[in-house]
């Protein structure tokens, strides 16, 4: 240390999370320097069952993704990704993902500095470090991005989020969209800590933090579905089946855009031809029960003159609806080489009939 300028240790200091060093003179930073760090800290008071794995830069910390579950993938296996299949899950860990990021990640990892800075000054009682390892028990990740310390909750894990005001809806009240409160509870069954917060920029000026405790329960299922899900799937090779969820399907829709042939095929699968006529004459039974309340509803509206209902928990809207089209024959009779200006778009999904 005593070879490094001034400069230099404050570089240092800043990679380890340090703070109050802008100040301080050569010999003031070598004696703070010779401190462990709160992360340091921490990783030394881990279990022996806790692997730690350090990683120097981006293409490594992609490669530690191969080794087994982490918090973004959680949510997919249990069928609780709006975005991602557990079949997407397992083709990222037997080829590889291929996604190299978009705009929504490049700027959600610069924000995250900005919502964990707006944490820090909305509670100051916590100190917050990064923590650039990976933490492995069996076959489950974890990639904290920030390490919290209060001195009575001990340690905790903040995960930063940022999202747009379209999807304001999914965080209002005191509500976590599901994916994200799989990944810290994920977070917790890897760590063994106690606590998390998830803070979280919405639109780019309202902020929102959420308290997720600990659930033993919820550590023990997502532990074991993970183990599960490697030792039945990604150790075996064997592609993992539909789960039902609208992620699949999404999938699904995704590869149909590469099908270009004309091949008809006959599948055999009587019983399962059989289930799935009984549950589609179960699911119009049930529909019809559900419009008659509606309607029953709705006419009391109607003989009352009312264009707003509360029902318990539910509304009911008049909705004046308009809708602006082009007509087509009129536009192509009197607009010379009108089919120039007509795009034709094509995509391909899959429709049982």
């Amino acid at each position: 240390m005593q070879n490094k300028t001034v400069k230099q240790l404050k570089l240092i200091a800043k990679e380890k999370g340090l703070k109050g060093y802008s100040k301080l003179n050569k010999s003031q930073l070598v004696e703070l320097l010779r401190e462990p760090t709160m992360a340091e800290n921490f990783l030394s008071e881990l279990p022996a069952d806790i692997e730690i794995i350090q990683y120097k830069d981006h293409d490594k910390w992609l490669e530690t993704r191969k080794l087994g579950i982490g918090g973004s993938d959680i949510a997919a296996i249990l069928g609780q990704n709006s975005h991602k299949c557990s079949l997407e899950v397992w083709e990222d860990k037997i080829n590889g993902s291929e996604f190299t990021g978009n705009r929504f990640t490049h700027f959600g990892h610069k924000l995250e500095l900005v919502v964990a800075d707006e944490f820090s000054e909305r509670f100051p009682e916590f100190l917050i470090s990064e923590l650039d390892r990976t933490l492995k028990v069996n076959h489950s990740l974890a990639n904290i991005d920030r390490l919290l310390w209060h001195p009575s909750k001990g340690y905790g894990v903040l995960e930063c989020k940022t999202t747009s005001t379209y999807n304001a809806k999914a965080w209002e009240g005191e509500n976590v969209p599901q994916e994200y409160y799989c990944q810290v509870m994920h977070y917790l069954a890897v760590t063994g800590l106690q606590y998390a917060y998830i803070a979280c920029l919405i639109g780019g000026n309202d902020f929102k933090e959420f308290y997720i405790a600990r659930n033993e329960r919820e550590c023990d299922h997502i532990l074991n579905s993970c183990e599960k899900f490697w030792n039945d799937y990604i150790a075996s090779g064997l592609q993992p089946p539909p789960d039902g969820s609208d992620a699949y399907s999404e999938y699904q829709k995704k590869k149909a855009q590469t099908i270009d042939s004309k091949i008809e095929i006959e599948i055999e699968d009587s019983d399962f031809t059989n289930k799935y006529d009984e549950l589609s004459l179960k699911i119009k039974e049930l529909e019809k029960e559900q419009n008659i309340i509606k309607q029953k509803w709705i006419d009391e509206m109607i003989e009352k003159n009312a264009n707003k209902a509360i029902i318990g928990n539910k509304k009911i809207t008049l909705i004046t609806q308009k809708r602006e089209s082009i007509d087509k024959k009129k536009f192509k009779e009197e607009i010379p080489n009108a089919n120039d200006y007509i795009t034709i778009s094509e995509s391909k999904f899959y429709k049982l009939l």
